[in-house]
């Protein structure tokens, strides 16, 4: 049986890899990736799961999309054993706009005609075991996708200029409740938590555009109405569940809601619904919009911005938690 033993020749592949992606050389991406129907790669969005010519076909399109990404590697480990090689990297990708996203990435190499060939691609973009996997973040992104596709009309809870407070709300660690509950006691508290959320936007004129499971999208007609009603529904909720701590999180975008295109719901939509998937716990995150419009207000106070880069969207954005 061959031995595993470290390969410095995998670890040259795998940085001549990049390389080639800074450069834009799609015919090198091509002779370094398997055209057989084995190839499996793996992106960081969930459709991104591609095989064979078809898979280098669209990493092909992806790398002249974004030609002049540079790569700093952190861990970067390769072995092989007979004909068959992997590697697992830890690295910082930094786009020309100034982007910077750690991600990280495995690879399965074969020998093919002579060459080591990329038979399996994964790459991946770590967050903290408390935002990935859990209901609370997929209810939210689940109805920010529904209502990208339903383009619901938002005129109804638009303020005379036609802009829209958009709100993204869900609870906190859902799915731990959900094993500490049970399926009857955690419907109760859903029920319970339905209603809070209901009462409150209704009672400060807003209007719910879609809900989920714990997850819910409201619309409102001004930043500081839907800045009133976050802070009544988290300060509500926070009172508990039969003794059990429940914590909510919101996040806040605005928008115009007369444009019914692509700018709105492939942006305005997709930005409220990522900040309120990056607030934690008993947070109310606002984007630097929402904070220009209600800090001359005088009536809410912020707490320090945070810089975070939003999945799908180019740049940075300043997030301000709403103290009180």
């Amino acid at each position: 049986m061959a031995e595993v033993v470290p390969s410095e020749e995998l670890r040259a592949v795998i940085v001549r890899m990049h390389v080639a992606m800074t450069e834009g050389d799609v015919d090198a991406i091509g002779e370094m990736c398997s055209a057989e129907p084995y190839l499996v790669m793996l992106g960081t969005d969930a459709e991104e799961w591609v095989t064979g010519q078809v898979a280098v076909n669209l990493f092909k399109t992806q790398v002249r999309e974004m030609a002049g990404r540079t790569f700093t590697y952190g861990d970067l480990s390769a072995y092989c054993c007979g004909n068959v090689g992997w590697v697992a990297i830890d690295m910082k990708e930094t786009h020309p706009s100034g982007l910077e996203i750690t991600g990280r990435t495995t690879a399965v190499l074969a020998i093919e005609h002579g060459h080591w060939r990329i038979v399996q691609w994964h790459a991946s973009i770590p967050q903290p075991n408390e935002v990935v996997g859990l209901a609370v973040t997929t209810s939210v992104e689940r109805i920010g996708r529904l209502v990208q596709q339903e383009r619901l009309d938002l005129r109804p809870a638009a303020a005379p200029d036609g802009t829209v407070t958009i709100a993204f709300s869900d609870i906190e660690s859902s799915t731990m409740l959900l094993d500490r509950l049970g399926d009857a006691d955690f419907m109760a508290l859903l029920a319970w938590h339905d209603r809070i959320v209901r009462e409150t936007a209704e009672a400060h004129r807003g209007f719910i555009v879609k809900s989920q499971g714990d997850g819910f999208m409201i619309a409102f007609p001004s930043a500081a109405s839907a800045l009133r009603a976050s802070l009544k529904m988290r300060d509500r909720i926070a009172v508990g569940y039969g003794g059990l701590p429940v914590r909510i999180r919101i996040g806040l975008h605005c928008g115009e809601a007369l444009r019914h295109d692509d700018d709105f719901y492939g942006r305005t939509v997709v930005i409220a619904a990522r900040v309120g998937a990056l607030a934690l716990g008993g947070e109310v995150l606002v984007t630097d919009l929402v904070y220009n419009l209600a800090r001359g207000l005088g009536t809410f106070t912020f707490g320090r911005p945070r810089s975070a880069a939003l999945k799908g969207l180019d740049g940075t954005f300043d997030l301000y938690p709403v103290l009180v």
